[in-house]
């Protein structure tokens, strides 16, 4: 049973670690695509303070 738990709350970590490498590797393209800066669904610039808080953000929300 503990062996279970342990493996289930693992896959969890490996699912979230694996999710945060994808938003990574995403703002790194939109950085060689020249859209980092960019909101991704208005084109508006994203505001440097939503930016600094969460540099992965992909929009001014």
């Amino acid at each position: 049973m503990a062996d279970t738990t342990a493996r289930g709350s693992n896959d969890s970590l490996i699912e979230a670690i694996e999710r945060d490498l994808n938003d990574v590797e995403q703002a790194l393209d939109r950085l060689a695509n020249g859209n980092y800066f960019k909101d991704e669904v208005t084109g508006a610039p994203i505001r440097p303070e939503i930016l600094t808080a969460n540099p992965l953000a992909r929009r001014n929300k």
